[in-house]
Order: C-alpha cells, then sequence, then structure tokens
C-alpha cells in the first residue's frame, strides 16, 4: 500500500508524519519505505545513517527507474527503509519534462522496482508541481496533516480538483482515497476544538487520531531519531502509535 502524504503548504507536519507513522508502522510488523521526494530532505537527515547523502538519490531514481534499490538505505529506525533525497531533485521536473513521454508516471515505475514493503510513505514536497503529481498518481491512499491553527482547506480543495482532473484524462483509473489528519493538535484551545469539529460537520474524510502538539516530535528529529526511539511514552509516540492502528484496519 502506498500512501502520499501532501499538502499545498509546509510547516503542517508532513515529515514527522512520515517518519514517525512509518516507524510505528515498523513497530506493528509492516515492513515499510519512506520515499523523500522533497528538496529539502528533511525525512532524509532525520533517519539518515550515514553523513553525506549517497551518490544515487530519489532525484537519479526518477530520471532512471533501475536506479531506484541504490537510493534505498536502511534508516536509523528499526525495520523502516529510506529512500533519499537531496538538492539535486528541485531539478528533476525540468529534466522529466525533456527526457520522458510520460513525466507523471516516473516516480510509479520506479517504485515497481522497491519490492518487499508492505507500506510505502511518500513524503512530499509543498504545491502541487510534477513531484506531487507523480505522488497522487502512484499512492493508493492520500494523507493529508491540517494544522489545526491554520487549517488550510483551501489547500485540500486544490488537491481534490487536481485527482478530478487526472481521473478526468483517465491518468488514473480512480481516486486514491483521501483522508485529513489533524495536526498541531491542543485541546485546550478553543480554535483547536472549533477546527476538528468543523472537518467533521462539513463531512470531510479524517482520522479518529489526531496528533497533539508535542515538543518532543521536534526534538526527535534533531536527534535523528524517530519519537519512539528518542521519548517511547510521550503523546507524539501515543498519537502516532494510534494512527498506525487505525490506518492497518481501513
Amino acid at each position: 500500500m502506498i500512501y502520499a502524504i501532501l499538502n499545498m503548504k509546509g510547516g503542517v507536519g508532513k515529515t514527522t508524519t512520515a517518519v514517525n507513522l512509518g516507524a510505528a508502522l515498523a513497530k506493528l510488523g509492516d515492513k515499510t519505505l519512506i520515499v523523500d521526494l522533497d528538496p529539502q530532505a528533511n525525512a532524509t537527515a532525520w533517519l539518515s545513517t550515514e553523513e553525506e547523502a549517497p551518490a544515487i538519490t530519489m532525484a537519479d531514481a526518477l530520471l532512471d527507474r533501475k536506479k531506484m534499490t541504490s537510493a534505498i538505505r536502511k534508516s536509523t529506525a528499526k525495520g523502516v527503509d529510506i529512500a533519499h533525497s537531496s538538492r539535486k531533485i528541485a531539478g528533476v521536473a525540468d529534466d522529466l519534462r525533456a527526457s520522458s513521454p510520460t513525466p507523471a508516471y516516473a516516480l510509479r515505475n520506479a517504485l515497481k522496482q522497491a519490492s518487499g514493503y508492505e507500506r510505502i510513505l511518500l513524503d512530499c514536497p509543498p504545491g502541487l508541481g510534477l513531484l506531487s503529481i507523480n505522488a497522487l498518481i502512484a499512492a493508493d491512499v492520500i494523507i493529508v496533516p491540517i494544522d489545526s491553527q491554520t487549517m488550510a482547506l483551501a489547500g485540500v480543495a486544490q488537491i481534490q480538483e487536481t485527482i478530478e482532473e487526472l481521473v478526468d484524462g483517465e491518468i488514473i483509473s480512480g481516486p486514491p482515497k483521501t483522508t485529513l489528519l489533524v495536526t498541531m493538535f491542543d485541546s485546550r484551545i478553543s480554535l483547536d476544538r472549533a477546527v476538528r469539529d468543523h472537518l467533521k460537520e462539513e463531512g470531510f474524510n479524517c482520522f479518529k487520531s489526531v496528533i497533539r502538539t508535542n515538543t518532543k516530535l521536534a526534538e526527535a528529529f534533531g536527534l535523528r531519531q524517530s519519537i519512539f526511539q528518542y521519548s517511547p511514552t510521550s503523546t507524539g509516540a501515543n498519537d502516532y502509535s494510534a494512527l498506525a492502528k487505525e490506518l492497518r484496519k481501513k
């Protein structure tokens, strides 16, 4: 199963979710791959066991699917592998358009080389550029983290419109299931509660699990550990454990 973790804006917890949901799924026994598609390469920095990026990264794998396995390394989280990103991926869209008759299918074709994984999580860059379009086409499920402070529902609408265009153009056979994940949630703040209630009232498909505000998550990034390694009894660990269990039931 392939999950694209996507939102139009940054700072909503995409990478935090990719890393810690991946670690939570691995703890439940699922062999998991995280694919870093963001030029900032934060997931790579978070989980890499190497000081320097490997010579082959996702920038190369998108241009030549045979290089996909060479972009994958073991991560610092048990049971999780990471397909490295680098700054080079920022220029891949232009290269794909110039070299490939089907640039939007590059990721899907590359992922066919990554066998043996029960779960593949795509950490997408902000926006709906060609890399994110590739993720939408490759994914079975779209997870949209929503910061409970800003909500960014306009971005959700754009994602849905793009999926409809892909279906109408017969680029994908049917829409992947889209589920919203409320992040940075604080039940003590009335706005946060109001956002959660609004999403339910408007009929958005949302995870029951929410990710509460927890400084341990940011600290784990600084130490290049998943939340389960750094603070296994924290609210962050509890929330991502609950999310992983909910995801496996869907």
